[in-house]
């Protein structure tokens, strides 16, 4: 049996979760032939077979499945160890790896500006996407999030909050006109056309007030994203409800309602509790927690 490399591990983890060489790849940044190399080296170490390859990606086996949790714990130790060695460099620079969504991030990187200005030996690294990262496990340092955590090892600071509107192109409105109440508050945009939510995001400001409001009204079009929902509505489909942070930017739509019920999503600047001690990553907490609270309240943000 050959040494046992604990770096390996990751490439089982990220085997195991992505169920394919290709995607463990590209979450770990690396070649397809990486992984695969990794994971043949891993396997000679521990003499057994970790997966089986199936036309469909790979699959556990049963000495796989065996060791998926020692393997984790290893990768919170190794995450451990990293947090508490990043807080002993008191210099505020490096690197700071921020996640947000494919929503936030645009509004979040016209932010950096100030940070980079008093901090320029910091180099944020902006992981955009709709998959929550795991703080915990070490996949981000920082993240921009519209719900809060109950995770004991994680901190959250509550920054604001992004109010939404509706939203139409200018066409629309000439051939449609305004939304107006009707026979009932649930019936305010009957006989106008509407881009829905699918179930990802149902449950959102906009997904909850246009189910609430929308009966007698016509679905132009369904996404599971606030950006496209814009982007439909300036194509003249039908109205949309979205962030203000994304609303306001937006070309060839304008804010046509902000019903108080409508309301907004809370946001938060999350991360661990050991790494908020680390400088650079306090510098870069606090930098953005001011800005961020600002440009929400200078886009109309209503606060509690």
């Amino acid at each position: 049996m050959h040494s046992l490399d604990w770096n390996d591990l990751r490439y089982f983890l990220a085997i195991r979760r992505a169920g394919t060489l290709a995607g463990a790849a590209r979450d770990l940044g690396v070649r397809h032939s990486t992984v695969g190399r990794r994971l043949e080296v891993l396997e000679g170490a521990l003499g057994a077979s970790l997966f089986t390859r199936t036309p469909d990606g790979f699959i556990l086996t049963e000495a796989g499945n065996g060791i998926v949790s020692l393997a984790e714990d290893v990768e919170r130790a190794v995450a451990a160890v990293e947090r508490r060695t990043a807080g002993i460099d008191e210099r505020i620079e490096g690197i700071v790896r921020l996640t947000a969504s494919e929503a936030f991030s645009g509004f979040l990187v016209r932010r950096l500006g100030a940070l980079h200005a008093r901090h320029p030996g910091l180099i944020v690294e902006i992981l955009s996407g709709n998959r929550s990262l795991d703080l915990s496990r070490g996949e981000a340092d920082l993240a921009v999030r519209i719900a809060g955590t109950s995770q004991p090892d994680l901190i959250c600071k509550r920054i604001g909050d992004a109010g939404w509107s509706l939203y139409a192109s200018e066409d629309y409105v000439r051939r449609c006109g305004m939304p107006r109440a009707h026979a009932g508050r649930s019936s305010l945009l009957a006989r106008h056309a509407v881009i829905a939510y699918d179930d990802a995001l149902a449950r959102t400001p906009g997904g909850r007030w246009i189910e609430a409001h929308g009966a007698g009204a016509t679905v132009a079009a369904r996404t599971n994203n606030a950006m496209a929902a814009l982007d439909l509505a300036a194509a003249g489909l039908g109205l949309a409800a979205a962030p203000v942070n994304l609303g306001a930017r937006k070309q060839g739509v304008r804010a046509i309602l902000r019903p108080a019920d409508l309301g907004g999503s809370t946001v938060f600047l999350v991360t661990h509790r050991d790494l908020a001690k680390v400088p650079r990553i306090r510098a870069t907490m606090d930098r953005l927690a001011a800005d961020i609270s600002a440009g929400l309240a200078a886009l109309g943000d209503r606060r509690r």
